[in-house]
């Protein structure tokens, strides 16, 4: 379904697939996307180090949100930094949002359409957008906000990959309003599952950096609770050999979600190609960022003890792959009357998910 195109040629067009989100189990929902953009929010990589590390940078209009040196080795750890702030990249389309995007959540298409000018901001490509739930954390002890400026070590663990639930800011703490994030807790108290949503955007497999909601990643924070956001994954285009039938396959990656080309619309096909990235000769040179100049306050810095950690986080991640497992009230009773070894291992895994998502019932 085609939302909207203007003189420029600028669309954003939702795709109308099913999509198999299982392998995210924090996502409540996902449509397929395709944009035609700016490019002004885009990638920029340069050319490895001594120690085989590309630097990289997210920017917005020239400005850096996120800095990181990503290893050539798929199990060594990155290294990231911040940015320079946000709010000074004169980004008019994310204030034209703002009223839409700070309103009672209706939809997932409603949500679509509401940031529609942001999303032109985009490369033009695949991309998958859900309804989704984050973690205000870095994943290791860290309150989001609360994070170095400089390079610092991002511990990745590659035996499962693709949960993209922890959080890294864009904007500087000088815009930290406390009567903002008092009123986003009223508003997500009053409002539970209709609460505005946070956007963020998919950095690698476990971080994702907001583009909006600082405030309410902080409300979310101190009421001890999961983020509701709207999550923006862009697509890698792979290929894999299919051994039984010997030929090369081509999916759509999505962090650890994959749609297969057999599946896209013949429409787009053309579309469906393996980005090339030019730029690992340029020479990028990562300054510290300038982002995080506040003290935290105590609150904030202990918020993270009601989050799980990255290590954790996947242990259970791994339990819940390996047996799909329903959650309703007469199975929890079964499992609970016959109460021996096999029924224990699934309550056990009925424990986690709950804990897990902060689900009063789910249907996996």
């Amino acid at each position: 379904m085609e939302i909207k195109k203007n003189i420029e040629n600028l669309s954003v067009e939702i795709i109308d697939i099913k999509l198999d989100t299982s392998t995210i189990p924090s996502i409540k929902e996902a449509k397929l996307v395709y944009i035609n953009g700016k490019s002004k929010l885009v990638t920029d990589i340069g050319r490895y180090d001594s120690n085989y590390r590309s630097p990289y940078q997210i920017k917005l209009n020239d400005v850096p949100l996120l800095q990181a040196k990503i290893p050539n080795c798929p199990t060594c750890c990155s290294l990231l930094a911040t940015g320079y702030g946000i709010e000074n990249a004169n980004c008019e389309e994310l204030l034209d949002i703002q009223e839409n995007i700070n309103s009672n959540y209706i939809s997932l298409e409603k949500s679509i359409r509401d940031i529609e000018p942001l999303l032109t901001l985009f490369e033009t490509g695949f991309y998958l957008i859900a309804d989704a739930i984050c973690y205000p954390t870095d994943g290791d002890k860290n309150f989001f906000w609360n994070i170095p400026n400089k390079l610092e070590k991002e511990n990745y663990f590659e035996y499962i990959y693709g949960q993209p639930v922890y959080l890294y800011p864009t904007q500087t703490t000088d815009s930290y309003d406390k009567n903002r994030v008092e009123y986003y807790i009223d508003k997500f108290i009053e409002l539970d599952d209709s609460s505005p949503r946070t956007i963020v955007y998919n950095f690698t497999d476990y971080i994702n950096f907001i583009i909006d909601g600082h405030h309410k990643a902080c409300a979310s924070a101190l009421l001890g609770e999961p983020l509701r956001c709207i999550l923006i994954i862009p697509a890698i285009v792979t290929k894999y050999y299919n051994v039984l039938e010997e030929k090369n396959e081509t999916y759509l990656d999505f962090s650890s979600i994959k749609v297969s080309q057999a599946e896209i619309p013949e429409k787009y096909l053309p579309f469906v190609k393996e980005k090339r990235f030019k730029s690992k000769k340029k020479e990028i040179i990562i300054e510290d960022g300038s982002l995080n100049k506040r003290e935290w306050e105590k609150e904030y810095l202990d918020s993270v003890k009601n989050y799980i950690n990255l290590y954790n986080y996947l242990k259970i991640i791994d339990i819940l792959r390996k047996e799909k497992i329903n959650i309703n009230n007469n199975l929890m009773e079964e499992y609970l009357s016959n109460f021996d070894l096999v029924s224990q291992n699934k309550m056990k895994k009925i424990i986690y998910k709950l804990k897990l998502f902060d689900m009063e019932r789910s249907e996996a």
